[in-house]
């Protein structure tokens, strides 16, 4: 009888709750819930956003959960929040009762301060605040100066720790709480008081325990309440803090004088003796003063500190907020709050931090104050509402880009700032947070929910007319002088032995980013910042000598595009990136065009010679004489016409020659591309075609390349940090010695020239330049001078040209269906034409897209020369002192994210639209930009198209089989160039020429090719053979194939 009456009793109850978890006619739909637990189990209670989302894409913006016994309704988008919150914020204003936050708050005080209910007394305390606010300089000079005289004790602990790496989370926390305090309690802290250090770590503790597991157990399931849980803790915090504050109080009281309060507690003791209400008592204002405290420290420091480690792992946007702080600062000591009207960009930061900090994800919760509808929904009295203000801030359709840290969030198309109305992170309508935008400059954060469903203490208080946020000024101005100010003294880093960041949150009340560290150095006064500098070294071991292009993308990434270095004790700035060169060599052109001096490359260059050439003659009147005399010259040799293009059509037949006779041998490519780009030049400069084996050549050729990595080698830094080592007998002693070689050989041209040159009919420059020397008479034209011109010319029109050469043959090598697809347009163009003109280009759009290409990968001067400044200039936002070395990393553009669609990879389609035309993207900049473009930019692009083009048609160029992998990593230099390689056994195919007679053997070509016979009969032939041909008259094709079951040889064009 027993067991039965258990047995119905269970029934019911059973029956009871079951009947509790079923929703109302027109109720929102939700996920099914358990007995008891409602749909607690539906979380995850570390952070339930993720879950709150998913269920929102499943049942619609409005759904409802059900906690316990209670009834919960999700609010999800802006459209249902500003429905709920705004249109009908009188439904929805209400506060629930009966949960944890508000039994921790009153459980010794009898007091909720600002988390009152929608009534009176609640609508008297607001107008309290925000009337004691702004008589405390809220919105006013006043409050500005107290902020900035608190983060002057922040910079000065900052200051201290230069070049270490330091924890943020106090340091913030402690910053903003005093600012709070000083408002509330009118008392500056010391950061270890201990009132301070005491409200710090409960706060911190409570914002986790009041929206994590153990407070969603205490709100559904009320049996658990009464037992001795973690979540006692909570209540013991507040009541430590409560009492401290008292004390406070009771301090107040004693001290105040009537009608000249010094803080908001004087005001609010002097407003409880007139009114004498409940609304005004010592138990309301110490849970008032707390409201404010926790709301005005936590949020703020928690946007603080998301917004800094958003900036250190994003240099570009740190160095771009920096350049504008820097513009608008100039000359000032102090920022100051009306400054944000002329930044912009800085606004949008420090909003889009707002935005994706998503500090009090779910609001504070809600509670409908009669029976209402919402979206077609009827919801009843008393229900608890929840707004997923996660959910507006990365809502689709509102923001550009919902789902990144993108500053144009907050931008038009004209840069303006803008803020959508999506941008609500601390609520909407009657109950907008006090400190809500107390992170974008609000006063307090005010209590927020977080959790399944947790709130805590709100802090919205009225203005006059709409309803703003209490602390929303205070919030703002404190966001935006911190970061301005911190950003303009320093530069903050990710610690390099930090790993990853982790950007997932640690869930609260509050949410907040995990414990982080970080590095910063001292910015020079608007100097671009840098990594700290060593004694005598500065930052040479920064960097891998053998290449130290990576090292300075690496810095690039980490202090943005315009950065300094220290090499001994010259300063250097590196430029990075299209905008940041352009700026400099084009737009301020005349500021960065000078040329540095004392560096191992002068000395090389004038020892025993007082001369500089072209390249490293300062900006001056000289420079643009010889500049103009070098132009004028070269175009009255050939540059661009049919005269020119014959000299090199004529090496190229030499090329062709050698590489005839090396089929089926071992051919260094090196040697041969260096000596016709040498003989090319040789042409123009001293008007001799040189053997290859001529000893000036050899000479000049082995001093160039040898030099060329000497002067950019491990030696020539140390020569350039460390003057004192230049005099001693080291290994860079043997670039001196090779430009002397060079030099005298060169001297000896000069002297050949002046016995037997005709005035008025030169014949080549060093002709034209002796008849201007003798018209002039001035020291810009010497025989100096000359000599260093020429060996100017000669290496920049060697080195390069041949560097890119080969760097073309090793990338069409091993990528046989480039080069096929090469050879068929060079085929359908040239047809039986004996020589391509520089002007077929115009009907090659991809054999242009691939040597522009190879120009792009290979690279081949990729600091470009370096540069000085010629006078105190101003870059990016950055101030730079005259005389300063500029290093414009070409590199860097030329595998610019955004400026490319394959940046990273070999592809002609960075140089094709999308009807496969040649178009040339601005970011191509293998010559350099503004007045010191290249002077031979115009004939080494038609030797480029010239020799490809030739070689293509003639012969097949693959990778030997048995030469292993390709290694594409460069060789530095002063130019970069590929590793040697050869082409060996089967590694050039010849492509038969019209006129020959003989035996030639073709040998497994993988790829199908097209070749002439002396009979002009065109073969094409598939898969892997071998062809013999014999004689010019008549053809004998003996075909062998060891891939297809059918090979065809057809004969074309009889």
């Amino acid at each position: 009888m027993f067991g039965s009456v258990v047995l119905f009793c269970l029934v019911l109850c059973l029956l009871f709750l079951l009947q509790r978890t079923r929703r109302g006619r027109n109720f929102p739909p939700g996920p099914r819930a358990i007995p008891v637990f409602g749909n607690l189990l539906e979380f995850n209670a570390q952070n339930p956003i993720p879950d709150l989302n998913r269920l929102a894409r499943r049942y619609g913006n409005v759904y409802s959960l059900l906690f316990g016994g209670q009834k919960v309704v999700i609010l999800n988008g802006y459209e249902a929040l500003k429905e709920a919150l705004v249109n009908k914020a009188a439904d929805f204003s209400g506060r629930p009762t009966d949960l944890m936050v508000n039994d921790a708050v009153q459980r010794k005080a009898d007091a909720l301060g600002v988390a009152l209910s929608y009534n009176r007394q609640w609508r008297e305390l607001r107008r309290f605040g925000l009337s004691t606010l702004r008589n405390f300089g809220l919105g006013k000079k006043s409050m500005e100066e107290r902020i900035l005289r608190e983060i002057q004790r922040l910079e000065k602990i900052l200051e201290e720790g230069v070049g270490s790496v330091v924890n943020p989370q106090s340091l913030f926390h402690n910053f903003a709480s005093n600012v709070i305090s000083q408002v509330v309690f009118g008392s500056e802290y010391d950061h270890n008081h201990e009132f301070i250090k005491m409200s710090i770590a409960g706060i911190r503790e409570n914002a986790k325990i009041l929206n994590g597991p153990w407070a969603m157990v205490y709100d559904t399931i009320p049996g658990m309440r009464y037992l001795p849980l973690p979540f006692n803790k909570a209540f013991k915090n507040f009541k430590e803090i409560g009492l401290k504050t008292l004390e406070v109080v009771f301090e107040h009281q004693k001290t105040k004088v009537k009608g000249e309060p010094r803080d908001l507690m004087d005001s609010f003791l002097d407003e409880m003796e007139k009114r004498s209400s409940s609304t005004f008592s010592e138990d309301q204002l110490s849970s008032f003063a707390q409201d404010l405290h926790f709301a005005g420290t936590d949020t703020t420091s928690n946007t603080l500190l998301t917004s800094l480690l958003y900036l250190m792992t994003r240099p570009h946007i740190q160095e771009r907020c920096q350049q504008e702080i820097d513009l608008v600062l100039q000359g000032r000591e102090e920022a100051s709050y009306e400054d944000r009207h002329q930044m912009p960009y800085m606004q949008a930061v420090i909003h889009e931090v707002q935005r994706v900090s998503n500090t009090v994800p779910l609001s504070i919760q809600h509670c409908t104050t009669n029976d209402t509808e919402l979206m077609g929904y009827s919801i009843p009295k008393g229900t608890i509402v929840i707004p997923n203000m996660a959910s507006v801030l990365c809502e689709e359709g509102q923001w550009k880009f919902p789902h990144e840290f993108n500053p144009q969030n907050f931008l038009d198309d004209q840069g303006e700032f803008v803020k959508p109305d999506a941008f609500v992170p601390f609520s909407l309508g009657e109950w907008t947070n006090h400190g809500a935008d107390r992170k974008p400059g609000d006063f307090d954060s005010c209590g927020k929910q977080t959790g399944k469903g947790f709130i805590l203490l709100n802090f919205d208080i009225p203005a006059p007319g709409p309803r703003v946020c209490l602390g929303e000024g205070l919030a703002r101005m404190e966001l935006f002088l911190v970061l301005v100010t911190l950003l303009r003294r320093f530069q903050f880093l990710w610690p390099k032995d930090a790993g990853e960041p982790d950007f997932r949150p640690v869930f609260g009340i509050t949410i907040s980013p995990r414990p982080f560290n970080l590095e910063r150095t001292r910015r020079g006064r608007n100097f671009p910042p840098g990594p700290r500098a060593i004694p005598v070294f500065g930052n040479l071991l920064e960097f891998n000598a053998q290449n130290p292009i990576p090292d300075l993308d690496r810095l690039a990434r980490r202090y943005g595009n315009v950065y300094s270095l220290l090499f001994g004790g010259q300063k250097v700035v590196i430029l990075n990136g299209y905008e940041a060169l352009k700026e400099a060599l084009v737009n301020k052109a005349a500021d960065f065009s000078g040329r540095p001096d004392d560096l191992m490359v002068n000395d090389v260059v004038q020892w025993k010679a007082e001369a500089l050439g072209l390249s490293l003659q300062s900006y001056n009147r000289q420079w643009r004489e010889l500049r103009r005399f070098g132009l004028s010259t070269l175009k009255n040799f050939g540059l661009g016409k049919k005269s020119m293009e014959e000299r090199i059509l004529r090496e190229i037949q030499r090329l062709e020659k050698i590489l005839e006779e090396g089929v089926g041998s071992v051919v260094n490519p090196q040697s041969l591309f260096h000596n016709f780009a040498s003989n090319v030049i040789s042409q123009v400069v001293f008007g001799s075609e040189y053997d290859h084996n001529h000893e000036f050549i050899k000479m000049s050729i082995a001093g160039i390349r040898e030099n060329s990595k000497i002067l950019n080698g491990p030696w020539a830094m140390i020569y350039d940090t460390i003057p004192g080592v230049k005099y001693l007998p080291l290994p860079f002693r043997k670039a001196f010695k090779n430009f002397e070689d060079i030099r005298l050989k060169t001297l000896e041209l000069v002297s050949e020239h002046q016995k037997t040159k005709v005035k008025g009919e030169p014949r080549d420059l060093m002709d034209s330049y002796l008849d201007d020397m003798e018209k002039r008479g001035s020291s810009s034209f010497s025989e100096a001078q000359l000599c260093a011109f020429a060996q100017d010319l000669h290496f920049a029109g060697t080195d390069t040209t041949s560097n890119t050469l080969l760097t073309s043959l090793l990338y069409l090598m091993t990528r046989p269906h480039i080069q096929e697809r090469c050879q068929q347009e060079i085929d359908l163009v040239l047809k039986e034409r004996d020589e391509a003109s520089y002007e077929d280009r115009h009907q090659m759009p991809y054999m242009q897209a691939v040597i522009h290409e190879c120009q792009r990968v290979s690279n081949t001067v990729p600091l470009s020369v370096m540069h000085a400044t010629t006078k105190d200039t101003e870059l990016m936002g950055y101030s730079i002192p005259k005389g300063t070395i500029v290093i414009p990393n070409m590199a860097s553009v030329l595998c610019e994210e955004g400026q490319w669609k394959f940046p990273h990879e070999f592809n002609p389609q960075n140089f094709l639209d999308d009807q496969g035309e040649f178009v040339k993207p601005q970011a191509f900049v293998p010559f350099s930009l503004g007045p010191r473009v290249c002077l031979g930019e115009g004939l080494a692009r038609m030797e480029l198209f010239l020799v490809l083009v030739t070689l293509l048609r003639r012969f097949q160029f693959l990778w030997p089989k048995d030469a292993g992998e390709p290694d594409f990593r460069p060789v530095f230099g002063i130019t970069i160039s590929p590793r040697p390689f050869n082409l060996e056994g089967g590694g050039v195919r010849g492509r038969g020429r019209q006129g020959e007679a003989g035996r030639w053997r073709w040998g497994h070509c993988v790829s199908a090719s097209r070749i002439s016979f002396t009979s002009i009969v065109p073969i094409t032939i598939f898969s892997q053979l071998t062809v013999s041909w014999h004689g010019p008259s008549s053809l004998v094709a003996t075909v062998t194939s060891t891939k297809l079951p059918l090979v065809t040889v057809r004969p074309a064009n009889l």
